[in-house]
């Protein structure tokens, strides 16, 4: 009996009809934008670029831009590829650590590079001919959560080390 009420069910759900529903609006087609440059950090710079985004290229306040250093090439069956890390990156090098940053605005982006030692000191390999990537997600603020601002650090759990 079990076996027949279940294939009745199922068959009541296949008959059922009805008028079809209106086609809702289309949804927006939204694309993360993604380019490449490169740049050389030199003392006339100040050892920092500015790269205003181009026309095309909208970046709105609540988008996220995203920037990636080509840290080394590799070989592979497709040809010579560039690993990518994401900024800010830190280099280890044999005068001290060396560290690319970038900051941005929804019209700009500052790529910078900081070191615990003189820049003058740093090799033409860690400062010229730097190859970027820079994604630009679309977002959209969201709502804020309910009771957010009520919470204080008691109600975080702290680690410490």
């Amino acid at each position: 009996m079990k076996p027949f009420a279940i294939f009745s069910a199922f068959l009541l759900l296949l008959g059922c009809t009805g008028p079809e529903g209106p086609v809702g609006p289309p949804s927006p087609t939204l694309f993360s934008q993604v380019f490449e440059f490169e740049v050389d950090f030199t003392p006339s710079n100040n050892y920092e670029a500015y790269i205003e985004f181009r026309q095309e290229i909208e970046v709105f306040e609540a988008d996220l831009v995203l920037v990636f250093l080509a840290y080394e090439t590799t070989d592979s069956n497709q040809g010579v590829q560039y690993v990518w890390r994401p900024l800010p990156q830190t280099i280890f090098t044999s005068s001290g650590l060396l560290q690319y940053q970038y900051d941005h605005t929804f019209s700009d982006l500052r790529l910078f590079v900081e070191a615990d030692y003189s820049l003058s000191n740093a090799t033409e390999a860690d400062l010229l001919n730097q190859r970027f990537k820079v994604g630009v997600v679309p977002a959209a603020y969201a709502q804020e959560v309910q009771g957010i601002t009520a919470l204080g650090d008691a109600d975080f759990l702290l680690l410490s080390p």
